[in-house]
């Protein structure tokens, strides 16, 4: 019996997400790409995965970027941000480091907004796990090796940047 309530869980969940891949080249030139420039502080346009759903509920898709440029990668992972469009352009509400995909969108949520998943591995973190990111009010953590970032095990959620 739970094992088909979560099964139908995710089929639902699955079915219920906007989640969509963008393609970089087609986002290289823009209010993105300007956007990710900045929040990078980067004088030249990075390379960078991205994916839009909508993590808040309020009908508009936030873009998960995971920059892709080894000037924002370690052997920790790279850098992935969350951006929210707003009348100017993007707000940013997550940049984490040493993130690794997959990175996905988890069926739980916090004040609001679902909670991110990143796998982190690498730069000594021992064996690779999945990291829960969860919005606080006003931002996503920062760093998901560290609370309240909190590692989990067999999440239900759908891949928005895969491997």
């Amino acid at each position: 019996m739970l094992r088909s309530a979560v099964a139908a869980t995710l089929v639902f969940w699955s079915l219920s997400s906007d989640a969509r891949a963008s393609d970089p080249a087609g986002a290289s030139a823009g209010p993105l790409q300007a956007h990710i420039n900045q929040a990078l502080q980067s004088p030249t346009d990075v390379p960078f995965r991205a994916a839009e759903t909508d993590l808040n509920g309020d009908g508009q898709d936030e873009v998960v970027v995971h920059v892709t440029s080894p000037d924002y990668c370690g052997s920790g992972g790279c850098v992935t941000l969350v951006l929210q469009r707003t009348g100017q352009g993007y707000r940013t509400v997550m940049r984490a480091s040493v993130t690794r995909p997959p990175i996905r969108v988890l069926g739980t949520q916090h004040q609001g907004w679902k909670d991110i998943g990143v796998t982190v591995s690498g730069g000594g973190a021992g064996p690779a796990y999945e990291a829960a990111l969860a919005f606080d009010g006003r931002r996503y953590p920062s760093n998901p090796t560290t609370p309240p970032a909190r590692p989990v095990k067999d999440a239900i959620g759908v891949t928005l940047i895969g491997e």
